[in-house]
């Protein structure tokens, strides 16, 4: 029915299925159903619902809807449905960001944070954190991949400075329990370095 779209609207149907087990989360789940039946508007009337009154709850209610709520899209195909704009400006980050306060010797908050130096914390913290440092691999050669799309004309930032970043990555890799994964990693790395030794070398 939803042809492209379909894994979006599986992963929207399977969370309302794991929301409906908590009574305080259905209108959670409600909106994932209607959200999911392709009914947007009274999808975000729910919503909205729902944001008021967590709005209103303990910072232990909202550290569990979020902290469950971001395990359960992490990964998933259509990841940003479950976590829509309104939901996450007034919920999952003051949440997050709220966290840090609180708990500032808990890795979680900073792993869902995510971005370089949030990820760098939640490893610091939390030292065999696969997820995070699997994240901070991905964040390094995604930021090292746009800073030498141009190449071989020229270089958008500091060659140098990526290659250190990539060393840093090929550390991270040995606490990855996946060899495939490493294996990949690893491909992906390589590739890199070799651009940029090739740019530094031209230069």
């Amino acid at each position: 029915m939803y042809f492209w779209r379909d894994k979006y609207f599986k992963s929207l149907k399977d969370v309302a299925a794991e929301a409906r087990g908590i009574p305080e989360w259905s209108d959670y789940a409600a909106f994932c159903d209607e959200y999911e039946r392709g009914l947007r508007g009274e999808a975000f009337t729910i919503l909205e619902r729902f944001i008021c009154s967590l709005e209103r709850a303990p910072f232990t209610d909202r550290r569990r809807f979020v902290s469950w709520l971001l395990r359960q899209a992490d990964g998933r195909e259509g990841r940003h449905m479950l976590g829509p704009h309104p939901l996450r400006v007034r919920i999952i980050e003051p949440t997050l960001l709220e966290w840090i306060v609180v708990e500032p010797e808990c890795s979680e908050p900073h792993l869902w944070l995510g971005g370089y130096e949030h990820l760098k914390h939640a490893i610091e913290l939390a030292p065999d954190d696969e997820l995070a440092k699997r994240k901070l691999i991905i964040l390094i050669l995604r930021r090292v991949g746009l800073a030498s799309h141009e190449l071989p004309v020229w270089y958008l930032g500091n060659a140098n400075e990526d290659l250190a970043v990539l060393r840093e990555a090929e550390v991270l890799l040995q606490g990855l329990p996946s060899e495939d994964d490493r294996r990949q990693l690893a491909a992906k790395i390589g590739e890199k370095r070799k651009l940029i030794q090739e740019y530094l070398g031209q230069r």
